[in-house]
């Protein structure tokens, strides 16, 4: 009798046959509901992912710093990540996990619908019940399929390959289903995830309309009008940008890969300028001030500025609800991992010489707000980074109205997170989606309605995008970021007995390395040390 995986004694000879074996896969690749289309380079899931870290918290990432310093912001973004990379390696596990749940599905499913192969099973083990006497009492009361997946899953890692994209929210779903305490926290994971959605759905309109107010008033300016308050040309952006999103989520957004990767381009060539004339910048002042004068003026470390930089840490890190969609497609799967330590590492080199050449240029500017004309004074750096550059005098100010407005480019984004959040509150309700052929039913509107008016609804009440990015970060974000993964992966590796000893040492692909108590204790201790820190910055 063979050995397998190091532990039992091998019962059937279908376990290890890669031929008899190619029949499930192919059984459970039809049976994929979100299948993965085309694949993607490593190169590419690095570029891509890179787009999303370097969103939103890019530009509201240099007011934190001016809050808790430049070392210690440093700090707190590197150790989000690091706990964030952790935490991304359980999401990685329990996706797999999942598809090897909907792998067992096929392979039950084919043997139950195989007369002959259900009986050759049945035959191999009741010879193992007489040949073996260790085994008998152990075997007795075993269903002969059960056993047979036991074996499969012990040698054929191709069980563990991911076929679909399976959604944190389903996810839970899958393997929370006994017991009222596990029906609880399937309900915790769609409400966190639904609360974060939320915040980064708001955190997205009022900086969308934040960067259309000041270009509308910066363009009305150059070409030499005069300009409404910085107030009513926000409000009235809000109101337009809501009916122009509102159609938006009815529609078919499947094929905009190519819009999106304009707008990649566009983004990473903001960034690029707004790095360039930070240094200019920079170099000027240091030039004109001298070295020792100038680092002066930079904040090194202020623990109150905890909060400030905190929330939008988590916000830059927290993409695991995004990680079924960005790594599924990935072509090999095993650099998933790696992928997200590159797009990590890039991120964090960027975002700490954005940070360090904003404090250096704009920290000590004594105006509150720049002005909006191209050569008019600079100011303090503002809670989105970008509007510091309105008096960029380049091109004749059509390159700080193209610094101002880049942002406002993530309009686009808007109904994709809508349709996003209303997928997964359908998810929650049981709710059935429509024919996309005619998205009007009556369900669909009135989803559709709860998930876009509360986000603009908050717009209207507050242009302070901090402090959207601090409650919603440093809550919902956390707990999606931290304990929704923690959770899953002790779920799935539950369902399929993973952490009993047989399976202890199988070289699973994308198993975890911090997949144990060690690891486990680690999340929990930052997770309740974050939330204790950003609960006494808030609300005492």
């Amino acid at each position: 009798m063979r050995e397998s995986g190091g532990s039992s004694g091998q019962i059937f000879r279908e376990a290890g046959d890669n031929k008899f074996l190619r029949a499930f896969s192919e059984v459970a690749d039809e049976n994929a509901v979100n299948k993965i289309g085309a694949k993607m380079a490593p190169s590419e899931a690095v570029v891509f992912m890179l787009n999303s870290l370097t969103g939103l918290s890019l530009l509201t990432m240099p007011y934190g710093f001016t809050k808790a310093g430049l070392l210690l912001g440093s700090l707190i973004v590197l150790g989000c990540m690091v706990m964030s990379y952790i935490t991304a390696t359980f999401m990685l596990e329990a996706l797999t996990i999942a598809n090897a749940l909907n792998y067992e599905k096929a392979e039950e499913e084919q043997i139950v619908n195989d007369p002959e192969v259900r009986q050759s099973l049945h035959k191999q083990m009741e010879q193992a019940r007489k040949s073996e006497p260790d085994l008998k009492a152990s075997l007795l009361h075993r269903d002969t399929i059960a056993q047979f997946k036991k074996e499969v899953r012990q040698t054929n890692m191709n069980e563990f390959k991911i076929r679909e994209r399976v959604e944190l929210g389903p996810l839970g779903q899958a393997v929370l289903t006994t017991g009222k305490r596990a029906k609880f926290l399937a309900a915790l994971i769609y409400v966190m995830i639904l609360s974060f959605t939320y915040g980064t759905a708001s955190a997205l309109v009022v900086t969308v309309n934040q960067s259309l107010g000041h270009t509308v008033i910066s363009a009305i300016e150059l070409v030499g009008f005069h300009a409404p308050d910085q107030n009513s040309a926000y409000m009235a952006c809000v109101v337009a940008t809501f009916f122009i999103t509102l159609p938006l989520c009815f529609a078919n957004l499947q094929n905009t890969k190519k819009f999106t990767m304009v707008i990649m381009c566009f983004r990473f060539l903001a960034i690029f300028i707004l790095l360039v004339i930070g240094s200019l910048k920079s170099l000027q002042r240091i030039q004109n001030e001298g070295t020792q004068a100038v680092f002066k003026d930079v904040p090194i470390w202020n623990p109150d500025g905890f909060v400030a930089v905190f929330g939008n840490a988590v916000f830059l890190c927290g993409l695991h609800h995004y990680l079924p969609s960005m790594i599924s497609p990935l072509e090999p799967q095993q650099k998933a991992p790696g992928v997200i330590i590159v797009a990590f590492s890039c991120c964090y080199l960027l975002l700490t010489a954005t940070c360090a050449t904003a404090l250096t240029a704009f920290n000590a500017e004594t105006h509150e707000y720049c002005s909006p004309d191209p050569g008019g004074n600079w100011c303090k750096i503002q809670p989105l980074y970008n509007l510091n550059f309105s008096p960029v005098s380049f091109g004749g100010g059509f390159l700080a109205l193209f610094l101002l407005a880049y942002p406002a480019m993530a309009i686009a984004s808007i109904p994709v997170a809508a349709i996003t959040t209303r997928n997964t509150m359908g998810t929650a309700l049981g709710i059935k989606p429509p024919d996309p052929e005619a998205p009007y039913t009556l369900s669909n509107i009135l989803l559709t309605l709860s998930v876009v008016v509360p986000p603009f609804t908050v717009a209207l009440i507050t242009q302070d995008v901090q402090a959207v990015i601090q409650y919603v970060g440093g809550y919902a974000g956390l707990s999606v970021s931290f304990l929704c993964p923690l959770i899953l992966l002790i779920r799935c590796r539950l369902a399929l007995t993973l952490d009993a000893p047989e399976f202890k040492d199988v070289d699973r692909p994308l198993k975890s390395p911090f997949g144990n108590l060690c690891g486990y204790i680690a999340v929990v201790v930052v997770y309740i040390f974050a939330l204790g820190m950003v609960t006494r910055k808030l609300f005492f």
